[in-house]
């Protein structure tokens, strides 16, 4: 009987511990008070109430980078980020209320179909309706969330000179980030056909303007997190294999639509094109965060002096965003051989400049429940000049980096920025 009396003395005192930390929490924090009491009065009472109120809140609260996740949206951003993706792969943004198309992603729908950017998509149908549907940002954004996946559509998009019509339909799909040429053949990773990731060789119209020294390599996001192929730092050291085979001594490195990704990948990308010692790891970047806590990216192992580089050259346009900006800063910040131009596009409105995202944002799984925030936590600086681009961008402005940083001219309706490029 004191055995068992005892025993319920023990739980009785755990559970009185447990509600005194509880109230005495509540107590300390009256925050944790008010916002119990507003959640639960709006669930119970509020006319209008929203299924997704926590989204509506934190967007309140946060920047237009931070963002709340549910669970099952926190599971596909894990996948989006080992390169497992969903949907068509066309990403636009909003130019004066139109759907205009900024780049396509690869191995998607949307690039197997023929999709290519530098268009605006102008209407929309299923495939069971005869006329298209006009559209604007926002009914585009809407409509294209109707569509289950496999369901056939069909969009239109006006490239200015002619318009185009492509049948889509949203599936799951692993993007694949790089594109290589030179003057004899020209390079992709595939997996179309239900193969496994593997690097291929096709046509591209490119090779027959590229000089004999001379690559060029198309990235497109500093994302995919595998340990394979999948991954788009293995993909970036597997064409630089082919570029110091065949000897190339002078890259075009095109940037342009690439909103950035994950800091360790622009480690790891940034060691073949930042002047450093072989096996060196040096500084790429550093963040300072809000109570003053400095964190510093390092280099993965040079391979710059593989390459024996003549000249380097970047295109960016006001699409270059986050990491490409940081990408950009490092290899500035270390040509100590002076072979690194920067050759910058033209906006809608006739400036030019990068995105300007200088921050960093840290992503919090709560790992009670599932979910997860992610919150801006960190300014990015430069690794040496120190430099902080956020809100600004990367122009020929920029103190220290003018005579390296150019304006291609702008010529309708060509890609002009190339055609500069390659005239230096």
């Amino acid at each position: 009987m004191k055995k068992i009396l005892a025993i319920i003395g023990v739980i009785v005192f755990g559970i009185a511990m447990f509600f005194t930390g509880f109230f005495v929490r509540n107590y300390t924090n009256p925050d944790l008070v008010s916002l119990k009491f507003i959640l639960d009065k709006y669930k119970k009472h509020y006319l209008e109430q929203e299924d997704n109120y926590l989204d509506i809140m934190v967007e309140g609260l946060l920047d237009q980078y931070s963002e709340y996740y549910t669970k099952e949206e926190y599971e596909l951003i894990k996948k989006s980020a080992k390169g497992v993706r969903s949907g068509i792969g066309i990403t636009v943004v909003n130019q004066g209320g139109n759907v205009y198309v900024t780049g396509i992603k690869g191995n998607s729908p949307a690039e197997i179909a023929g999709v290519t950017s530098g268009g605006y998509i102008v209407g929309m149908k299923k495939a069971t309706e005869t006329t298209f549907q006009s559209l604007d940002y926002n009914k585009f954004s809407s409509l294209i969330d109707t569509y289950a996946d496999g369901e056939k559509f069909t969009i239109k998009v006006d490239y200015g000179e002619e318009q185009k019509t492509y049948e889509l339909a949203k599936r799951e799909y692993n993007e694949t980030y790089v594109f290589y040429t030179d003057f004899s053949s020209s390079y992709r990773f595939t997996d179309w056909g239900g193969k496994s990731l593997e690097l291929v060789q096709y046509e591209s119209e490119l090779s027959s303007i590229m000089p004999s020294d001379t690559a060029y390599l198309k990235y497109l996001s500093f994302n995919g997190t595998s340990n394979d192929l999948y991954s788009s730092a293995k993909q970036v050291d597997k064409v630089m294999e082919i570029f110091e085979q065949t000897g190339k001594t002078k890259i075009i490195i095109d940037l342009r639509g690439n909103g950035g990704g994950f800091m360790d990948i622009m480690c790891d990308i940034s060691s073949h094109f930042i002047g450093a010692e072989k096996n060196d790891r040096v500084l790429v970047s550093y963040a300072l965060y809000k109570d003053g806590k400095k964190d510093e990216f390092k280099s993965a192992q040079a391979k710059y002096s593989n390459y024996g580089f003549n000249s380097i050259i970047i295109l960016a346009d006001w699409n270059t965003a986050s990491a490409s900006e940081a990408f950009i800063g490092a290899c500035l910040d270390y040509d100590y051989r002076n072979v690194v131009k920067v050759v910058l596009s033209r906006n809608p409105q006739g400036v030019y400049k990068t995105y300007g995202k200088g921050i960093m944002q840290t992503t919090f799984e709560n790992f009670t429940v599932g979910d997860a925030i992610k919150l801006t936590t960190a300014k990015i600086y430069w690794p040496k000049s120190n430099v902080s681009i956020h809100g600004v961008g990367i122009t020929k402005n920029l103190s220290g980096f003018s005579n390296k940083i150019l304006e291609a001219p702008y010529v309708e309706n060509q890609d002009y920025e190339l055609a500069y490029a390659l005239t230096l």
